[in-house]
C-alpha cells in the first residue's frame, strides 16, 4: 500500500495565528481605550490648570486696585503685594477644588500653586513687574488593559501660568515713544529729536522700536533725560554725534510688547451729536462733532468730557484762538488734530488737560488728552510755547505726532507722547514732563505664557 502521507503536521499554527492576533487585537484595544482615557484625563487635568491660575490672577487683578497696587509701588515682599500674593493663591486653590483637585501652596511635588513675584525684569530702559500664578496637576488614570504590559501607573501633569502686571503707564512709563520698527528712511521714520535748541526729559524715557534719529542744528542741540530714564531704540542709532545724547542710547533686543499700550477705546454712542456755535467766544458741550476748528474765534473753552471728532480731514484745529479746557479727552476717529495757542490779553496760557482719574470721568478717559483711532494714519501737530499747557497722553498708534516748541522761552510739554512715529524739535528748549499720576495707565491685564 502507498504510504498515507502525515496529516496532523500542521497541527497547531491556525492556533499561534490567532494567539498573535488576540495580542494584536489587545493591544489596538488598549490604545483605543487607555488612550481614550489617557487623553480625556489629560485634558480634564489642563482644563483645571487654567481655570485655576486665570481664577488666581483675577483676583489678584482686583486685589491690586482695591489696595493701589501700581506699577511705580510694586515691590516684591511688600505688605500689599504679600496680600495680593496670598489672596491669588487662595483663589487658585479654590478653583482647584471645585474641579476636584486638592492642591496647596506649593509646585515642588507636582500638585501645587505658586504666586511669584517678579519687579526687576530688566529690558535695559525700564524693569518689566509682574506676578506669575503657576499651577501644576498631576493626574493618574486607571487604566483598564494598558497595566498588564506596563507595571507602574500612568500619569499626565499640566501646568498652567497666568501673568499679570499691576496698573502700568503705557509704554511702561517712557515719555516718548515710537511703535514703528521700520528701518530709519529720511525724516520719516521712529523717534526724531532735532532742533537748534535742548530736548529735556523729566520723568520717563524714549524708546524707538525701530529708528532713533538726531536731527539737531547749532551747538545747543542736545537731548537730555533725567536718571534713572533712559534711551533705547530697538532697530538703528543714525546721525547722533558724541555728547549729543545724555544717557546714550543703548540697544535694546525687544520691541515693547503689544499689551503694554493696549487702550480701552472711548464709547461714543450715548453721546449727543453737536456742531461748532457761532460766535466769538465760544464753549463747547462734550460729544459727537463732525470737526472742531476756531475759525472765527477769539476763544475756544471746552467743558469736561469726551470729545469725539469723526467726519473730517483735519477732525480738530485751534491754531489762533485762545484755548481752556481742563479734564477732556479727544478722540478722533480720523482726521489730523492741529493745536497751538498762547496767552490772552490778561496773560491767562492756553491749557488744555486730560481727566484726572477721581471723580470717574467716563465716558472720557482718565489721563488720555488726544486719541487718534486704531486706523487713523493721520497726524497730531502740537505746538507749544511759555503761554501753552499740555497735561496727559497723546496716543497715535497708527500715526505721527510732531510736539514742536517756537519762542524764545521754554515750551512745556506735560504729557506722554506715544505715536507711530513720533518727532520733538523747535526753536525753544523744550521740556517733556511726564508724570504717571497725569496719564492714561493701562487696568491690570493678565495673559498665559507659553
Amino acid at each position: 500500500m502507498p504510504k498515507i502521507p502525515n496529516q496532523n503536521s500542521e497541527q497547531g499554527q491556525a492556533i499561534v495565528l490567532l494567539v498573535l492576533a488576540f495580542v494584536a487585537f489587545l493591544g489596538f484595544s488598549a490604545l483605543a481605550i487607555d488612550g481614550g482615557m489617557i487623553y480625556a484625563d489629560r485634558r480634564h487635568a489642563q482644563n483645571a490648570t487654567d481655570a485655576s491660575s486665570l481664577a488666581g490672577a483675577g483676583v489678584a487683578a482686583q486685589e491690586m486696585e482695591n489696595l493701589g497696587v501700581y506699577f511705580s509701588n510694586f515691590t516684591c515682599g511688600s505688605a500689599n503685594v504679600t496680600a495680593v500674593q496670598n489672596a491669588a493663591a487662595l483663589a487658585a486653590v479654590g478653583r482647584a477644588a471645585s474641579n476636584d483637585y486638592t492642591i496647596d501652596y506649593d509646585v515642588s511635588d507636582f500638585h501645587g500653586v505658586q504666586v511669584i513675584c517678579v519687579d526687576d525684569d530688566d529690558k535695559g530702559t525700564y524693569f518689566d513687574k509682574y506676578l506669575d500664578v503657576n499651577t501644576l496637576i498631576t493626574r493618574t488614570t486607571n487604566t483598564a488593559l494598558v497595566h498588564f504590559v506596563y507595571p507602574g501607573p500612568v500619569q499626565e501633569q499640566a501646568e498652567t501660568i497666568a501673568r499679570i502686571r499691576p496698573r502700568t503707564p503705557l509704554a511702561f512709563g517712557h515719555a516718548i515713544v515710537a511703535l514703528n520698527d521700520a528701518a530709519c528712511s529720511g525724516n520719516s521714520n521712529g523717534v526724531i529729536v532735532g532742533g537748534s535748541s535742548g530736548t529735556y526729559v523729566h520723568g520717563g524715557g524714549i524708546f524707538s522700536n525701530g529708528c532713533l534719529k538726531c536731527n539737531g542744528s547749532g551747538p545747543s542741540f542736545e537731548v537730555i533725560v533725567d536718571p534713572p530714564s533712559g534711551i533705547g531704540y530697538v532697530g538703528e542709532l543714525t546721525n547722533c554725534s558724541s555728547g549729543e545724547l545724555d544717557p546714550e542710547a543703548i540697544s535694546i533686543p525687544e520691541k515693547l510688547p503689544a499689551a503694554s499700550y493696549d487702550v480701552d477705546l472711548p464709547d461714543c454712542s450715548g453721546l449727543p451729536n453737536r456742531s461748532m456755535p457761532g460766535g466769538r467766544d465760544v464753549t463747547l458741550e462734550p460729544g459727537v462733532y463732525s470737526q472742531i476748528n476756531d475759525n472765527g474765534k477769539d476763544t475756544v473753552t471746552l467743558n469736561p468730557g469726551l470729545y469725539c471728532v469723526t467726519d473730517s480731514p483735519i477732525a480738530f484745529k485751534i491754531t489762533t484762538a485762545w484755548f481752556y479746557g481742563d479734564g477732556v479727552t479727544i478722540y478722533a476717529t480720523n482726521g489730523r488734530v492741529l493745536i497751538s495757542g498762547g496767552g490772552d490779553d490778561e496773560g491767562n496760557p492756553s491749557v488744555l488737560n486730560a481727566p484726572a482719574a477721581d471723580p470717574d470721568p467716563s465716558p472720557a478717559l482718565s489721563g488720555m488728552l488726544i486719541l487718534l483711532a486704531p486706523g487713523n494714519t493721520s497726524d497730531v501737530q502740537l505746538t507749544g510755547n511759555s503761554e501753552t499747557q499740555f497735561t496727559g497722553t497723546v496716543f497715535a498708534p497708527d500715526g505721527d505726532i510732531t510736539a514742536t516748541g517756537s519762542g524764545a522761552l521754554t515750551a512745556p510739554f506735560n504729557t506722554q507722547l506715544i505715536g507711530y512715529n513720533v518727532q520733538v524739535e523747535g526753536n525753544a528748549f523744550i521740556d517733556i514732563n511726564f508724570d504717571g499720576a497725569n496719564s492714561y495707565g493701562v487696568p491690570p491685564r493678565l495673559d498665559l505664557q507659553e
